[in-house]
Order: C-alpha cells, then sequence, then structure tokens
C-alpha cells in the first residue's frame, strides 16, 4: 500500500473489499458461527453491524453510531437477510460513504479503527491472513490512544506515554501525579484497549511501572475485562 493510499478513507476501502472478499467465500454454517470477541454475534451479524455503520451514517442518523441501541438496529434491520444480501448492501454504499469520508476524515478514522478491530474478531472464523487489515493496524490503534490517555488522567491521575513497537511514540499530553510509559505493538494495543485480551495478557504488556490503577478503572475502551 503506498503513501498515497494510506488515508484512513482508502484504508478504509481497502479492508472493506477484502473482508467483503473474504466473506464471500464462507459458507451458512460459518456464516451463522458465533464471534468469540462479540458475544451473541455470528459472522453475518457483524457484518450487519458493519453495514448498518454505513447506513445509519448516510442516513444522518443521530447519536451515537456505536450505542447498544444503534449497534442492535444495526443487527436487527438486517436479521432476515443471507450474508451475501448484507454484503451487496455494505458494497452498494461504497461511493457515498466516500464521499461522506471526504467531508470528515475523524469519521473515517473511527470507522477504520471499527472494522480493523471486527476484522481481528473474524479472523479465526475466516482462518485466512488480512493483509490489508495488517497494514491499517497502526493508525486504528492511534484512534484509541488519546481517548486512553484522557481516561488514564482523569481517573488515576497519571501521565501515560504510549510508544509502538514501530517507533510511533504518544507522550503523556496531561499534568499528572505519576507517569507511566507503555510500550507495545499497536495491533496488541488495539486488541486490549477493545476489550479482546484477558486482563493477565495486557498486564504483561512492556510497562514502565505498576499499571493495575490503570487496568482497574481507565484501561478498556468499552467497559470492564471479561472474564
Amino acid at each position: 500500500m503506498s503513501d498515497q493510499q494510506r488515508t484512513p478513507a482508502k484504508m478504509y476501502a481497502a479492508v472493506r473489499d477484502e473482508l467483503i472478499e473474504a466473506l464471500r467465500s464462507i459458507d451458512t454454517v460459518r456464516a451463522s458461527t458465533i464471534v468469540p470477541a462479540c458475544p451473541a454475534w455470528t459472522v453475518k451479524d457483524v457484518a450487519a453491524h458493519l453495514c448498518g455503520l454505513n447506513e445509519q451514517i448516510l442516513a444522518d442518523t443521530p447519536g451515537p453510531l456505536g450505542s447498544d441501541e444503534a449497534t442492535a438496529r444495526q443487527v436487527g434491520d438486517r436479521a432476515g437477510a443471507t450474508l451475501d444480501k448484507v454484503l451487496d448492501e455494505w458494497a452498494s454504499m461504497a461511493d457515498d460513504i466516500a464521499e461522506r469520508f471526504a467531508a470528515n476524515s475523524d469519521r473515517a478514522t473511527a470507522l477504520l479503527a471499527d472494522l480493523v478491530v471486527h476484522v481481528y474478531d473474524l479472523e479465526e472464523i475466516l482462518n485466512q491472513p488480512t493483509t490489508v487489515a495488517a497494514a491499517a493496524t497502526p493508525i486504528s490503534a492511534h484512534r484509541y490512544v488519546a481517548l486512553l490517555q484522557e481516561r488514564v488522567a482523569a481517573v488515576t491521575d497519571t501521565g501515560l506515554t504510549i510508544e509502538f513497537s514501530d517507533g510511533m511514540i504518544w507522550p503523556t499530553p496531561a499534568e499528572a501525579s505519576s507517569q507511566v510509559t507503555l510500550r507495545v505493538s499497536s495491533h496488541n494495543f488495539l486488541r486490549g484497549v477493545t476489550g479482546r485480551l484477558r486482563r493477565a495478557d495486557v498486564e504483561a504488556f512492556d510497562w514502565s511501572a505498576d499499571p493495575s490503577a490503570i487496568l482497574d478503572a481507565a484501561w478498556n475502551q468499552y467497559g470492564p475485562f471479561r472474564n
């Protein structure tokens, strides 16, 4: 992927197209398989969520599109559709969503991050590498860096510096009574901060000091650690 193709909007299109191609190759049994990282969602439900996000953006649906109510609607509206129909709908919105992304790059970054998270959720079901998603992982992980730093500062009065193993560094943006540095790959950071890893896995990251206070109250973007 060239530098010109590394904008969030172009990365989103590339990852979407890769995932759609992969999902078209699976049978109905795998399409109805529960995705472990998304309790109660099947593979088709994950696709319905990703498709529904596009539909709601184009419809100017108010409110946070990642809320429980919004995601339930995204999935529920497509409950009677086949996986191929969901994929057809998602693909049909490509040009219109690209226009929205051109006007709002922050939205492109947010949807790219959500998409990459779910691509990794589906990997074990698809049983094939997701090469384009891997290239989009650093920018997707970056989406959650500032959000985490703000939570950590507000909740624990700790300044958190994050260093990705590819050389990207985000110094703490806040004055705080203590300082902690986290060194981690962008992939593990993304999986960890979105609740896909166990607490013990996150504790095993390279922390400069005890992360217990951070993990107790501020780590996960989407709620407490799952068992």
